[in-house]
């Protein structure tokens, strides 16, 4: 979202500001030129990548909050996890 729409409109606009003033590139006739409008839809890219982790995340909560996501059975034995011996 950062590297595919902010930066690059916030370069755009920083250019055009000491170039033009800042009256202009904050103006609705810089930001709606056809290359700004095509970088404000990439922005969709990083958008939907955030929402499926919140999305995951709150699946995650919602598991621990019913108890499927935890195992209520632990199997610490000595097999399965020996034990180190340190040597000083």
């Amino acid at each position: 979202m950062v590297l595919l729409s902010v930066l690059p409109i916030g370069l755009a606009q920083t250019w055009v500001s000491v170039e033009e003033g800042l009256w202009y590139a904050r103006s609705m006739e810089f930001m709606q030129h056809p290359w700004l409008q095509m970088i404000r839809w990439l922005r969709v890219v990083g958008d939907s990548i955030f929402a499926i982790g919140v999305l995951l995340l709150g699946w995650f909560v919602v598991g621990l909050k019913t108890g499927w996501s935890v195992s209520d059975e632990i199997d610490i034995s000595e097999e399965r996890y020996p034990r180190v011996q340190r040597t000083v």
